[in-house]
């Protein structure tokens, strides 16, 4: 089994790879409501590979509009790129865009295998614009990170 994580943010991806998590109550499709998922399932993805990292469960929620259930899964989920789920409320979309997660709202229960393969084949080719944006967004996130941390280690 896994060691746990307290939170995304504590993986790290090279460029061009994503950390992708679904709501799932499986593991094998995306069936939950973001806000009363069981679960969601944590996968490192690059064109030539699909590793998976964690699984991260929580307590059974209604979907009654309250916002405290969120934060737990959000604090999860910081530092994730983005998140499939099979529903997601406004609040909860608004809150994932402030943490810079793209959430992902796909109907009918599709297989994590499948939207796994149709992530690596726009990797491995011409990305959609909604993914070229968040490999951009990623992209210039690291650049930023990686000159303040070289400024801190700068010793003359």
């Amino acid at each position: 089994m896994r060691r746990p994580i307290e939170s995304v943010a504590q993986l790290s991806s090279a460029p061009g790879e994503l950390l992708v998590a679904f709501a799932s109550s499986d593991g094998e499709m995306v069936d939950e409501h973001f806000g009363s998922a069981a679960a969601f399932y944590l996968y490192r993805l690059s064109a030539g590979a699909a590793e998976f990292v964690a699984e991260q469960r929580f307590g059974q929620e209604k979907k009654d509009g309250n916002e405290d259930k969120l934060k737990p899964k959000l604090a999860w989920l910081a530092g994730c790129d983005l998140v499939y789920v099979g529903s997601i409320g406004g609040s909860a979309t608004r809150q994932l865009v402030a943490l810079d997660i793209a959430p992902m709202q796909v109907a009918e229960g599709p297989e994590v295998t499948d939207l796994l393969a149709e992530l690596q084949q726009q990797l491995a080719g011409t990305p959609e614009r909604w993914l070229d944006n968040i490999l951009k967004r990623k992209a210039r996130r690291s650049a930023g990170g990686f000159s303040v941390n070289a400024m801190e280690e700068w010793v003359e």
